[in-house]
């Protein structure tokens, strides 16, 4: 009878912990088939045919994350996050146990606190304010493809502050060590802002960042970006631009794009464009096109078909290269 009581006992202790904490097991797998072509001045360099290809949409991911109600409002919190490539099972880092995101940290009343790999703060800043949402097929490629655009993405050893949403307004602050300082060398370091306004069909948002590397200059990087929801049609926008002062190039661009429901399909189209500069004289312009089609089959299934073509034109000698992507996909989120 006692260790009968004493089971029903633990039982309910556990019973009591598991209702304080929480993990969840969840993922994102996209396979398509599809092709991507690059030319110059019109003839072929780079075609492989008929791709099977991971992640053309949308990044191949698992991952665990979770919660533990501390008491008082605050909370402890943790995310683990891997991408894979589901064409072949191959890990997307080798070598990174959790390539996309590792990190640990606490929320309540005054916001959140995270520490560890996690995405940067311009990344964010380009995905938030992208009709394709940082997709391979959105046109924001011609954004980054200037002066490097933010290169980096994911920031390993950082420290992010989000500050709680007060009125539609909302703010970030992160900090990055390079961890690398040496003898004679100046340690690499990373830290930006970012300020957010969201309130029923309109958002608004700017950000600022800055990626030292040794005794090296900083690479800075800006976005200003909104959307508006008509209901009928969610309009996207977006300047940013990128500062490179070890090789002293600028860039900067835009893009627009317009998310089109149309009952449960939907449509998005896109346009980017971005100019560079090195030492104050005109080297390139990028401009592209995209559009993808959705039809969900379920809450977390859906195929998609997506097109871009990409342009770069760099002056002096005719060379232009033009790139062309196609995409027939199926994404299962779980």
């Amino acid at each position: 009878m006692k260790k009968t009581l004493v089971a029903i006992a633990a039982l309910a202790v556990v019973g009591a912990a598991s209702a304080q904490s929480s993990v969840t097991l969840y993922g994102r797998i996209d396979a398509s088939i599809g092709s991507d072509k690059t030319t110059l001045n019109g003839t072929t360099t780079a075609d492989k045919g008929t791709l099977i290809r991971a992640g053309a949409h949308t990044g191949n991911r698992w991952g665990l994350k979770g919660s533990e109600d501390l008491g008082g409002g605050l909370k402890a919190n943790f995310q683990l996050e891997q991408g894979f490539s589901v064409d072949d099972g191959a890990e997307a880092a080798p070598g990174l146990q959790f390539s996309r995101q590792a990190w640990v940290g606490l929320s309540g009343g005054f916001g959140s606190l995270q520490v560890g790999r996690q995405y940067d703060i311009i990344d964010v800043a380009y995905g938030k304010y992208d009709a394709f949402g940082s997709s391979g097929f959105s046109p924001n490629a011609a954004l980054a493809a200037g002066t490097g655009g933010d290169i980096i993405v994911r920031q390993n050893n950082s420290v992010l502050y989000s500050t709680p949403t007060m009125g539609g307004l909302s703010g970030a602050l992160m900090w990055a060590p390079g961890e690398d300082k040496a003898v004679g060398v100046k340690a690499s370091n990373m830290y930006g802002l970012s300020v957010g306004y969201a309130n029923g069909p309109i958002g608004l948002g700017a950000a600022w960042q800055s990626n030292k590397t040794n005794s090296f200059k900083a690479v800075t990087n800006y976005v200003l970006g909104g959307s508006y929801d008509f209901g009928a049609a969610k309009l996207y926008a977006q300047y940013a631009g990128t500062n490179n002062k070890p090789v002293n190039t600028k860039d900067n661009g835009y893009s627009l794009g317009v998310v089109i429901p149309l009952g449960a399909p939907s449509v998005t189209i896109g346009y980017g464009t971005d100019k560079t500069k090195v030492a104050g004289t005109k080297s390139q312009d990028v401009t592209s096109f995209a559009v993808m089609a959705q039809y969900p089959l379920s809450k977390r299934t859906y195929v998609y078909a997506a097109y871009r073509a990409l342009e770069t034109d760099p002056t002096g000698p005719s060379n232009t290269t033009k790139n062309k992507k196609f995409g027939l996909g199926l994404v299962h989120n779980f």
